[in-house]
């Protein structure tokens, strides 16, 4: 029988803050991941709660909500449902703020490759203390993505 080969494009969970700062800057790290995910070199995964997330702060980016709707429909299909509260209950005590444990569950629930944040203080923290996620800035994931 066949071994199955890990599929060599990447699965990405996005948390909000990466793409919200690639709406805002197409030309930084986190606007490039969001490329990688168009051209379909990255498959890029987001959460119900993320997408409310996100919507909740496009008018400090100054575009509509129906613009950035469009979209991130077209790069995020589907957009998965939020986690079961048994699966968030799980990370609760692991994170250091409870409003992330549905980021971790969610990840986990897609078997997403990698989980990428620019939440510092809360969920990068947590790189080396998580062993069945790997939680990285969008640097690194493009670091890792240019060794491919």
């Amino acid at each position: 029988m066949p071994v199955r080969q890990k599929s060599l494009k990447p699965r990405v969970f996005f948390n909000a803050s990466v793409v919200l700062a690639g709406l805002a800057s197409p030309s930084g790290g986190s606007g490039k991941l969001l490329a990688h995910v168009k051209q379909k070199q990255i498959t890029g995964v987001i959460s119900e709660i993320i997408l409310d997330e996100i919507f909740r702060h496009t008018k400090k980016l100054g575009l509509s909500k129906t613009t950035v709707e469009r979209y991130l429909m077209t790069l995020f299909t589907p957009i998965i449902s939020a986690p079961t509260l048994k699966s968030v209950h799980k990370y609760a005590s692991i994170v250091i703020d409870q409003g992330d444990s549905h980021v971790l569950a969610s990840s986990r629930k897609t078997h997403a490759d990698f989980l990428v944040t620019l939440d510092k203080k809360h969920l990068l923290a947590l790189q080396h203390k998580i062993k069945n996620i790997r939680i990285v800035s969008p640097k690194e994931l493009l670091e890792w993505l240019a060794k491919k």
